[in-house]
Formats: structure tokens, C-alpha cells, sequence
């Protein structure tokens, strides 16, 4: 058994080192597509880290009518505060809403000046359990007496994630192009390596050895290559989420960023594609170049 295993690894190595030009083209296609694909999914944990973050801070504004009455505001505060979809719930009086603005505008007279101290409407803002349930308590209040309207902001922040989604989509599918292109490298690297070795495979098989006995060598030299163009791919990633994130999240305090735990978890899937992929590559063209 040891003496097969030391067979093994030797033509392996054997194979690597007589075609290590094209071996070196193979880990760097496999380096850069899996590094692209890897990105894409950490772009996809970002997303959602964010997106949970958010949704999760979304308030609900219930605008009320100027002439809503006093008792009217206290029945709705009350059964706001009954409600097992509410969380918590702060009222915003007109002259709340009118600080906040001077606030919010400072330093922009024009757009001070054109706000009236009885101009914004007061309102409720409303905090949910499950911010997905909004148009159930939208629905539940929308006729209330008092009040004028119902929003909520998740419309800005959807039309922020579909910008994400759509670059971590293309991202991947620039990814699987690549791929496409190691898996059509890997291929003619083994073919290459199996044509100068025929005479011995031809040997081999007069002496009995079985297909997957010869096939073996070659089908590993393919993962091995694989193996290393995904380790690297996720040494990149690793140097990025030093660089780039680190950055990103010494300037952007309010968001939270993923780390290296992130990097972590898409490695085992980055080796896993680039060892199956190089597999599967290398099964194929010895299937089609040899007959053994």
C-alpha cells in the first residue's frame, strides 16, 4: 500500500514539473475565477449582514391628520402599544418634527426657510418585531381616524440591495466563465502530460494494471492544481478583507462588515469546487484521449 501511495505522489509530481508552464497557467485561470467566485459570495454574506441590520431598524411613520384630536391620538397610542406586531413606538409632535428639520438642514438656509414651524405633521414612529409584516399593520391603521398616511423605508434601502444583488450576480457569472476556462485548461494540461507518458500507460496495461489505477495520477495532478489555485484564491480574498474592508470599516461605522470568520467559511467551498472541478476535468479528458 505504501509503496503505491509513493507511486502515486511521485507521477503527480512528475506530471507538475513536465508541464509546469501550463500547470502555472492552470492555477492562476483556477486562482482568479474561484477569487471572483469567492467574492461573489462574500458580497452575498455582506448583503444580507446589512440587510438584516437594517430591516431590522426600519421604523414604521404613521402621519397623523392636523386635525386629529386629542382623544383620537391617545386611542391610537393605545392600541399601538396593545399591538403584539409593535416593538416600540415614539410619539413625534409638530414641533419635534420642526427641530429635528433644523437639525437635519443646518447650514441650509434655503431649505430652512421654506419649512414652517406648523408645516410638518406629527406622527408615530413605529419599530416591528418583524419588519416584513408591514403591510399588516398598515392595513390595520390605514383607516384609523387621524390618520393622514402610513410609509416606511424600506423602499430606499430595496432599491440599495437590488444595486448589491446585481454586482454579486455578476460577479458570479463572470466567475463561471472562468471556470469554464480552467476546467478547458485543466483538461488539455492532462491530455499533454498523458501523450508524453503513453508508452508507460501502454506498459501498464499489458502488466494488468486497472483503468482507474492509471487514470489516478492524472486525475490528482488536476485536483492538486485545483487544491492550490483555490488556497490561493483564498489568500486574496484574505489580503482584501485586511485592506478593503479594513478600510471601508474604519470610515463607515453605522454598517457592520463581514470579517475573516467570512473568509473562513467560503474557503472549504472555494477547495471543494476547485478539487471537483479539476476532477471532473481530468476524468473527462483521459476518458475521451486514452483507451485504457
Amino acid at each position: 500500500m505504501g509503496a503505491r501511495l509513493r507511486y502515486l505522489l511521485s507521477e503527480v509530481f512528475v506530471g507538475l514539473r513536465r508541464n509546469l508552464l501550463m500547470t502555472v497557467a492552470t492555477i492562476v485561470t483556477v486562482t482568479v475565477s474561484l477569487a471572483l467566485l469567492g467574492a461573489g459570495l462574500l458580497v452575498q454574506q455582506q448583503v444580507n449582514l446589512a440587510r438584516d441590520l437594517f430591516y431590522a431598524e426600519v421604523e414604521v411613520s404613521i402621519w397623523l391628520d392636523d386635525g386629529i384630536s386629542e382623544a383620537q391620538r391617545v386611542s391610537l397610542e393605545d392600541d399601538l402599544r396593545d399591538n403584539p406586531e409593535v416593538s416600540d413606538l415614539i410619539f413625534v409632535s409638530k414641533d419635534d418634527a420642526y427641530e429635528e428639520a433644523q437639525e437635519l438642514f443646518e447650514g441650509q438656509d434655503e431649505v430652512l426657510a421654506s419649512i414652517e414651524p406648523d408645516f410638518l405633521p406629527a406622527s408615530f414612529r413605529v419599530s416591528l418585531h418583524d419588519p416584513e409584516r408591514y403591510l399588516v399593520v398598515e392595513s390595520q391603521y390605514a383607516g384609523f381616524p387621524g390618520v393622514a398616511d402610513i410609509s416606511d423605508q424600506r423602499e430606499v434601502l430595496d432599491r440599495f440591495f437590488t444595486v448589491m444583488d446585481a454586482f454579486r450576480n455578476g460577479a458570479v457569472a463572470v466567475a463561471v466563465l472562468q471556470l469554464v476556462a480552467a476546467a478547458a485548461l485543466i483538461s488539455n494540461t492532462i491530455r499533454m502530460t498523458a501523450f508524453a507518458r503513453r508508452e508507460q500507460i501502454g506498459i501498464m496495461k499489458l502488466v494488468g494494471a486497472t483503468n482507474w489505477y492509471v487514470r489516478l495520477p492524472f486525475v490528482l495532478e488536476g485536483m492538486l492544481a485545483g487544491v492550490i489555485g483555490a488556497l490561493l484564491a483564498s489568500g486574496l480574498l484574505f489580503v482584501g478583507m485586511q485592506t478593503l474592508i479594513g478600510r471601508l470599516r474604519e470610515q463607515i461605522v453605522f454598517i457592520p462588515f463581514i470579517g475573516t470568520a467570512e473568509v473562513l467559511t467560503v474557503t472549504p467551498i472555494l477547495i471543494a469546487i476547485g478539487a471537483g472541478l479539476a476532477a471532473i476535468a481530468s476524468f473527462v479528458s483521459l476518458r475521451r484521449f486514452l483507451s485504457v
